[in-house]
């Protein structure tokens, strides 16, 4: 098979470090003296790192390329699963922890080198496989422009989680203390390694099963899992599933509310001091915002309230795009920006190319222009999944930026279609514009509400 133009091939550089780790394992593993304790701990640890970097290029190819091929081709694939990695994880982690003395060491080498001969195996042709196989489709169902993008992302994501050392010690870059700061400002105690040893030996907790863990972290809120982020590595890539992050209401979030499930269950409808609140508070910050040069002293203490929590909910935002939503992005089904302070159209912008498969989108009251969503029409992919879309009173949104983006919302249904009723569109006889809204916040951008 003829190679695919460089800059285009979305597998063949990242193989290209798999196949050399691949390389660099089956080196030390030759070299290694299992009968030396040190030499057979620095094995290990070498080999714990290396698989947890297979993992993330599992994840990169299976959750960001094979999922966009998916939804562009309407197919689903089968792809190799991270089950294996996840056992060979385990296996090193079983060795660390449990193998004493050189008797044990001896024992464990022969399975070790079992164990990773017959990965080798597997994984070699796996990724040939996927360079015969997948990229031609990529090539069939996008343009060349969209797969120089793509590759550029695939790249970046790679080197975004090489660059961060700390991945294998505790936190991944959302959870390193300072984002965790400017994320849900919160502290905690600082234990050391010691101190967290012989707490997971009195508790036992570090045993269970993840899909137990899992279930556990299921009842916690956004500020709780970031918390438990920091217990340990094992804690921190749990608090990464994306099934923990399918919801999200940064707006509530920065004013305390943290409330994380499915809208239905929401109170959908914020009384007027609320609503007045939110507004007040998106007036202040634009204004501060928008005169570097003003004298705080001559504030009301209303005022500089009100632009502390927008200074908030717009930290919290760039934590969610840069920290977390590269991790989990595809997981979620549910965004809820309603009366935000502090979003803008390039914020939502970031936003939904992260989350492609959201089901629900509100907008409502919101600052935004037809450039939110750029990224979504050009890349082609849309918002497939999108049922329910609230832009009431997004009155820069015009009549064209929503004709585009409804044509790339094939789910959307006409009942939870909400816009501005400024809007000169096509949409007037089959979507909710002011004049047929309900709620009673939903209130029309004309009003001077």
């Amino acid at each position: 098979m003829a190679p695919f133009p460089e800059e285009v091939d979305v597998f063949t550089a990242p193989h290209w470090r798999m196949k050399q780790l691949v390389g660099l394992y089956c080196d030390k593993l030759s070299k290694t003296n299992f009968s030396n304790n040190n030499d057979f701990r620095a094995l290990l640890q070498s080999l714990y790192a290396t698989f947890k970097e297979f993992k993330m290029h599992e994840q990169i190819e299976n959750e960001y390329i094979i999922g966009l091929l998916q939804q562009r081709s309407r197919t689903i694939y089968n792809v190799h699963s991270d089950n294996k990695l996840s056992e060979m994880l385990s296996l090193f982690e079983k060795g660390l922890k449990n193998v004493k003395n050189e008797c044990e060491q001896l024992n464990y080498a022969k399975q070790l080198k079992e164990r990773l001969e017959a990965f080798t195996r597997d994984f070699l042709p796996h990724m040939k496989e996927e360079e015969e196989v997948f990229q031609p489709m990529l090539m069939e169902y996008f343009t060349y422009e969209e797969l120089k993008d793509i590759k550029k992302k695939v790249i970046a994501q790679h080197c975004s989680q090489k660059d961060a050392a700390e991945l294998l010690r505790g936190l991944s870059l959302w959870n390193q203390a300072e984002e965790r700061q400017k994320f849900f400002k919160y502290s905690v105690d600082e234990k050391s390694d010691k101190e967290a040893d012989v707490s997971e030996q009195s508790t036992g907790i570090t045993h269970l099963p993840p899909e137990v863990m899992l279930s556990i972290f299921s009842y916690l809120n956004p500020q709780e899992l970031c918390r438990c982020s920091q217990v340990s590595t094992k804690w921190s890539q749990l608090a990464k599933t994306g099934s923990l992050w399918k919801h999200l209401y940064p707006v509530h979030w920065a004013r305390g509310d943290w409330y994380s499930g499915p809208a239905t269950e929401l109170d959908t409808e914020p009384d007027d001091e609320w609503v007045k609140n939110r507004k007040d508070e998106s007036r202040a910050f634009q204004e501060w915002d928008e005169d570097a040069d003003i004298d705080e002293s001559e504030e009301s203490a209303e005022e500089s309230i009100a632009i502390s929590i927008a200074q908030m909910e717009k930290r919290l935002l760039h934590g969610l795009i840069h920290n977390v939503l590269p991790y989990v992005g595809t997981s979620v089904k549910t965004l809820v920006l309603a009366y935000s302070s502090a979003v803008s159209s390039k914020m939502v912008r970031q936003i939904l190319e992260l989350c492609p498969n959201l089901e629900h989108l509100d907008l409502t009251q919101t600052d935004i222009s037809d450039s939110a969503f750029d990224r979504v029409l050009t890349l082609g992919g849309g918002l497939p999944y999108l049922e329910h879309l609230n832009l009431s009173g997004c009155l820069t949104v015009t009549g064209a930026g929503l004709q585009d983006l409804v044509s790339a919302c094939p789910s959307l249904n006409d009942e939870y279609f909400y816009y501005c009723d400024n809007i000169n569109g096509p949409h007037a006889d089959t979507a909710s514009g002011c004049q047929n809204l309900q709620c009673g916040f939903r209130a029309c951008c004309r009003s001077g509400e």
